[in-house]
């Protein structure tokens, strides 16, 4: 029974991960109290949902559990030249479009006591995490290779990501170290009706649409934490594994092979300048040029991502956050229209965030703003054909959670 009721909730926060892309395919931050900052704070857990961004911070939270819903609201656009038979002039090409469909983003998750004394913890939590896609009305081609006008494909993606992970981490007394690790156990959807083509043989060589039915993938990986408290001073950092997936079986023909997601290693420092006064930076590696499918086939680099948070206890029960993150995307015009159905080109995202507690009891809320950021085509991939097309997005997100501490 047990089994069936994870099995579930993992399934429903994939079911609602759906159609974003803010640092590549991830979510910046996990839950309000992450987001709030921007993601910042490796080094300064502050609730349960740093088990997924370092979980040798377990050892610093109160035991408790907490949950989120985030309203996602990404608007994106895609102003398509191409049509195989275009005029001269460029008329008959597909135009602008655009998708602003709204999304609910859950989170829960627990830290609990379980052995060495006061000094070991455990941590359990079912994530949204990452996700992408668009749902246009028309493809980005206007005709076909034979100059039929195209309206019944080559339109959507959806790919919609959740994580379960269970950690344990251990602080070393009076030491200030902490260290803590743990599997990842993803589950992947995607349904999209890309355009196949035969890579080689040039447009327009032999064609198919993807099924646009949703397939189901199942994979596994691994994080790792330490922290160092010196202080007003604390360093940290984690490393996760790429996470190896299951190939999507009705996809394989698109994908090459499986959509593995890529290892990430984040670094940073928290210090208290005042009592109630914390400042986080953070650095991030994400490895999308590492991976087979993203990295080799879509031709996705790597990104550097860059955090900075404030946190400010304004009172004994509020709390307020602010933050900044800025990491370059990692499609650019050499690959813009190849990936004008997986539009992840944010870039700069501002967060800020409140939290207030009473009793045993917490709530938090966080909203954050990706401004807009176009990537326009060269004609470098595709075989040329998508030059000048503009893929456009810009992101609006307001998370709500609460926290119960046991």
């Amino acid at each position: 029974m047990k089994k069936h009721l994870i099995t579930t909730a993992i399934i429903a926060a994939a079911a609602t991960t759906q159609l974003f892309a803010t640092e590549g395919i991830n979510l910046i931050g996990i839950g309000p109290v992450q987001q709030g900052t921007a993601g910042a704070g490796v080094a300064s857990a502050k609730d349960s949902t740093w088990l997924i961004l370092n979980p040798a911070g377990l050892t610093d939270v109160d035991m408790g559990v907490d949950a989120s819903l985030q309203i996602f609201a990404p608007v994106r656009t895609m102003d398509s030249t191409v049509s195989y038979r275009a005029n001269p002039d460029g008329s008959g090409s597909v135009g602008a479009q655009e998708d602003s469909s709204a999304f609910v983003i859950p989170s829960i998750s627990g830290s609990f006591g379980c052995c060495h004394g006061e000094n070991g913890f455990i941590g359990l939590g079912i994530y949204g995490t990452s996700g992408m896609g668009v749902d246009y009305g028309n493809n980005r081609i206007s005709q076909d290779p034979t100059g039929q006008p195209q309206s019944t494909g080559d339109m959507m993606t959806e790919l919609s990501i959740a994580k379960m992970t269970a950690t344990y981490a251990y602080k070393a007394k009076d030491s200030g170290f902490s260290v803590g690790a743990g599997p990842i156990f993803v589950l992947s959807r995607l349904k999209t009706d890309m355009l196949i083509q035969d890579p080689t043989i040039p447009p327009p060589g032999p064609y198919d649409y993807a099924s646009g039915e949703w397939d189901t993938a199942y994979g596994i990986g691994a994080i790792v934490g330490v922290n160092q408290k010196i202080g007003a001073l604390s360093i940290g950092g984690s490393y996760m594994t790429e996470q190896w997936m299951s190939e999507f079986d009705d996809y394989n023909g698109l994908l090459g092979g499986s959509l593995n997601l890529p290892q990430q290693l984040t670094v940073g420092a928290a210090y208290n300048v005042l009592d109630n006064l914390e400042l986080a930076l953070d650095y991030r590696w994400v490895g999308w040029d590492e991976l087979d499918t993203l990295g080799d086939t879509f031709n996705w680099d790597n990104q550097n991502i860059v955090k900075a948070g404030i946190t400010w206890g304004a009172t004994d029960a509020l709390t307020l956050r602010g933050g900044i993150s800025y990491g370059k995307s990692p499609i650019d015009e050499n690959t813009a229209f190849g990936n004008a159905l997986f539009p992840a080109i944010m870039e700069t995202h501002l967060a800020c965030g409140a939290s207030y507690a009473w009793e045993k009891w917490a709530a938090h809320f966080a909203y954050i703003h990706a401004l807009e950021n176009s990537v326009t085509a060269n004609g470098k991939d595709a075989g040329g054909m998508g030059a000048g097309t503009e893929i456009t997005m810009y992101q609006n997100s307001l998370t709500a959670g609460v926290t119960y501490t046991f």
